[in-house]
């Protein structure tokens, strides 16, 4: 169960302690967790909860237990989105619960990632701001630059300095982490994640993939779902 906070506020009990939660709480549940126990009278929450049977995951947690969709506007358009969508009786059901599934999972795991660029500067903040953002499928190293006010040698050397990498390899292990994702929560047709995720086809995505992790993109996905059944 995934209970999205769109207003209001509330409490969940996390690990002994009650923790509070306001629109853009992301709160990812598992079997024998507490839902949002306490509500504010004067401002009650509420939320968006969405149920998920996905059997070979029983009891396993998929994201951190309490994290942030900071972008509220989008969290609007997310949950107007999915009601439509599920009140149109003609809209694939199967599709439907499995967007909702990833992007989920997708939003959780970027505000972990968030949380970890804290302490860097605000343009460094910016650029991977731009660079791992779901519509950043296509951009340009050097449009990046520009974005945030630096030359191009000087945002490789930010990135040489803070990260210990390059902006391609850093947008490049960002992809192919998501692409991990979807091939283990999902069904999704390797074509499809390929292009979900920002390559030009499968086999540019085959290609990177086994170039970073040493096993095919098939051969992950069948390594991951035999872990959950041992």
């Amino acid at each position: 169960m995934v209970e999205l906070v769109i207003g209001g506020r509330g409490w969940v009990m996390i690990e002994g302690a009650l923790q509070e939660v306001t629109p853009g709480a992301l709160l990812w549940h598992v079997e024998g967790d507490p839902a949002i126990s306490r509500s504010d009278w004067d401002n009650p929450y509420s939320c968006l909860a969405v149920p998920f049977e996905t059997e070979p995951y029983r009891g396993v947690r998929r994201a951190a237990r309490l994290s942030w969709w900071r972008e509220l506007d989008e969290v609007q358009r997310f949950c107007t989105q999915l009601l439509t969508s599920y009140l149109d009786s003609h809209f694939d059901r199967d599709l439907l619960c499995r967007y909702a599934y990833s992007r989920l999972l997708f939003q959780s795991r970027i505000c972990g990632q968030s949380g970890a660029y804290a302490e860097f500067p605000e343009k460094l903040r910016k650029a991977l701001e731009l660079m791992t953002r779901q519509d950043a499928k296509a951009f340009s190293v050097g449009g990046v630059a520009r974005q945030v006010g630096w030359s191009l040698p000087h945002l490789h050397q930010v990135f040489h300095d803070k990260l210990g990498t390059t902006p391609h390899q850093f947008i490049m292990e960002r992809r192919i982490k998501v692409a991990k994702d979807q091939l283990a929560a999902t069904d999704f047709p390797i074509k499809k994640i390929a292009l979900d995720c920002g390559f030009a086809n499968p086999a540019a995505f085959c290609h990177a993939f086994r170039q970073r992790t040493g096993i095919t993109p098939l051969h992950y996905r069948k390594q991951e779902i035999g872990k959950l059944h041992k």
